[in-house]
C-alpha cells in the first residue's frame, strides 16, 4: 500500500479548494454577469417606454384613456414573446374566459359563419339564450350591428360587436329568408339584452337503429357530467358500440377531457407534459373501469389540443380507431395567470403527450381511416344541415364499429350511400374517398364558426 506524506496531504487539498474556489468564482461571475445584462436591458426597456410615454402626453393631440392605454401596453408585451398562444385578457375579458370554461357565457347565445356575402348567417341559436328569447331562428343573417353594416365593418369585427356585458344592449339588422321560394326575404331589426346563458357542450342520439352517437363540441366544467348522462341513456337504449363525433371542437378544458377519457379507457395515465427542460409530467390518469364496447373516433382539420389528446388516447389504448381529417395539432399547454388587478396572461408553459409519450403540437394527428368530405358537405355540416345517414364520416365510422366486432342493425353500404360507407386500400386520398393511414402529418387550421 502506498504512502503519501502529511505534507503531500495537505499540498493536495490546498490545490483541490483552489480549483473548487476557482470554478464556483467563474460560475458566479458568468451568472453576475448575465443578471446583470439581463437587468440591463429591462432597464433600457423601461426608459424606452417611459420616453414614449412622455413624448406622447407632450405632442398627442387627444384624450388618453388610461385604462385602454395600459391594456395596450400589456397586450403588446405579450406579443412581442414570439408566442402564438400568449394572450393578455382584460378584467372583461378574463371573466368571460371564466364563464366559457364553466359552460356559461354571457352574450347573445348564437352561432354563426361568414356567408358568401360576407355577412353572419346564423347557424343556431342556443336554447333559453338571449337569442331565442328575441326570436332568433337558424338561418337569419345578420347584416347590422348596432347600425353597423357587417360587410364595411367585417365579419370579425361584427362578431366582437356581439359581445358585451350582461344587462347591455345590441341591435341587429336581421335579414330573415323567405319561407317560400316565391317569397321574398323580410328585414327586420332586433333588440336583445345581452345576458348569462348555459352552453350545452354534449349532443347524443341513436344512429343507423343501434349505434350510440355522442358530439362533444368542447370540453368545459360541464362536459363530463353532460357526458356521462348521455353515455348512460345510450346504454340504457342497447346500443352495440359508440360513435364520438369530435369535429370541429375547439379543445377547451383538459381537466373535463381528462374526465370524459376516464369514463372510455381503462386504468393507466391520461395526460402528460413536457416543459422547457424536458421534465415530463403525469397530470392526469384513469381508473380502472372501462366502456366495454367499441368506439370510431370522427376527427377533421378543426379538432383541437384536448380533443385531439382523446382521440389519439382512445386510439393508444386500443379502445377504437379514428375516422376523419388530419387534426389541427394544438398540443401547448398554456397558464392563466390572474392579475392584481382582475385580468391575466395567458401563455405556453409546456407541451402535451399523448398516453404513449408522442407530442402533436405541430403535427397533429392521423386518422385511422382517411375519409374527407366535399366542399357541398363541409358547408352542410358547418351550418348544421347536414344528415348523419348522409354523413360520410359518420357513415364510416360505423362501418369502423363493424369492423371491431359491433352487430349493426343498419349497415352502411346499402342503397345510395352504399359508396359514402366503402374504403380503398392503400391508395391516395381525394375529398369523398377512404383508406387507411398511419402516423402524422403538419395540418394547420382553425374553427369555421364563431359563438357569441
Amino acid at each position: 500500500m502506498r504512502k503519501f506524506s502529511l505534507g503531500a496531504c495537505v499540498a493536495l487539498c490546498a490545490l483541490t479548494a483552489a480549483a473548487t474556489v476557482s470554478v464556483t468564482y467563474v460560475y458566479a461571475m458568468n451568472s453576475f454577469n448575465e443578471k446583470v445584462a439581463d437587468v440591463n436591458q429591462r432597464q433600457a426597456m423601461y426608459a424606452k417606454l417611459s420616453e414614449i410615454d412622455q413624448t406622447v402626453r407632450q405632442e398627442f393631440v387627444g384624450e388618453i384613456d388610461e385604462t385602454s392605454l395600459l391594456d395596450g401596453i400589456c397586450t403588446g408585451y405579450v406579443a412581442g414573446l414570439g408566442d402564438p398562444d400568449a394572450k393578455y385578457l382584460s378584467a372583461e375579458k378574463y371573466k368571460a374566459y371564466l364563464s366559457g370554461t364553466s359552460g356559461k357565457s354571457v352574450g347573445v347565445g348564437i352561432n354563426t359563419v361568414k356567408d358568401e356575402d360576407g355577412n353572419m348567417k346564423i347557424t343556431e341559436v342556443i336554447p333559453n339564450s338571449p337569442g331565442e328569447a328575441a326570436g332568433l331562428q337558424k338561418g337569419d343573417v345578420i347584416v347590422s350591428v348596432d347600425g353597423k353594416e357587417v360587410v364595411r365593418i367585417t365579419y370579425g369585427d361584427a362578431v366582437t360587436l356581439l359581445e358585451g356585458s350582461a344587462g347591455s344592449q345590441v341591435k341587429l339588422g336581421v335579414l330573415r329568408p323567405a319561407e317560400t321560394q316565391e317569397g321574398s326575404g323580410q328585414l327586420v331589426t332586433v333588440n336583445i339584452i345581452r345576458a348569462e346563458y348555459s352552453r350545452k357542450s354534449v349532443d347524443s342520439a341513436i344512429i343507423n337503429g343501434n349505434v350510440g352517437y355522442i358530439r362533444v363540441r368542447q370540453f368545459q366544467e360541464s362536459t363530463p357530467d353532460q357526458f356521462q348522462e348521455a353515455l348512460t341513456q345510450l346504454k340504457n337504449s342497447g346500443v352495440c358500440g359508440l360513435v364520438l363525433d369530435l369535429r370541429s371542437n375547439a379543445g377547451g378544458d383538459m381537466e373535463s377531457a381528462a374526465k370524459v377519457m376516464d369514463i372510455l379507457l381503462p386504468a393507466g395515465a391520461l395526460v402528460n407534459s413536457r416543459d422547457s427542460q424536458g421534465t415530463v409530467t403525469l397530470e392526469y390518469s384513469s381508473v380502472a373501469s372501462e366502456y366495454a364496447q367499441p368506439i370510431s373516433v370522427v376527427v377533421n382539420e378543426s379538432t383541437f389540443g384536448a380533443a385531439e389528446l382523446v382521440a389519439a388516447n382512445i386510439r393508444e389504448y386500443n379502445k377504437g380507431l379514428l375516422i376523419g381529417d388530419q387534426t389541427a395539432g394544438y398540443g401547448r399547454k398554456t397558464q392563466v395567470v390572474p392579475l392584481s388587478d382582475g385580468s391575466a396572461v395567458s401563455f405556453s408553459v409546456a407541451e402535451y403527450l399523448t398516453a404513449g409519450g408522442t407530442a402533436f403540437d405541430g403535427a397533429g394527428i392521423t386518422p385511422d381511416i382517411t375519409k374527407l368530405l366535399t366542399v357541398e358537405q363541409k358547408e352542410q355540416f358547418t351550418l348544421g344541415d347536414l344528415p348523419a345517414e348522409s354523413d360520410p364520416q359518420i357513415l364510416s365510422a360505423v362501418s369502423a364499429l363493424i369492423r371491431q366486432g359491433a352487430s349493426v342493425e343498419i349497415v352502411p353500404g346499402d342503397g345510395e350511400n352504399a359508396e359514402d360507407a366503402e374504403g380503398t386500400e392503400g391508395e391516395e386520398t381525394t375529398e369523398g374517398e377512404e383508406t387507411p393511414a398511419s402516423g402524422e402529418a403538419e395540418s394547420q387550421a382553425a374553427a369555421s364558426s364563431q359563438a357569441s
